[in-house]
């Protein structure tokens, strides 16, 4: 699975990290993934995928 992150159209409102506090950070301001994705278990697909979705701007690419 891969992540990318379309920041520049990035809200910052906070839902992945939120969801998959453990993927992602704010603590910029912007979003960034705080692992690489050659790391990634079932459980952090998972929580991706669902992080993906609760995105209001559509910003979490999933890539499988």
């Amino acid at each position: 699975m891969k992540i990318t992150i379309h920041t520049e159209k990035c809200l910052s409102c906070g839902m992945c990290a939120s969801i998959a506090p453990e993927l992602f950070s704010l603590y910029t301001g912007i979003v960034t993934l705080k692992r690489e994705d050659t790391t990634y278990t079932e459980e952090d697909k998972k929580l991706a995928t669902e992080a993906a979705a609760a995105c209001p701007n559509n910003v979490i690419e999933i890539a499988k």
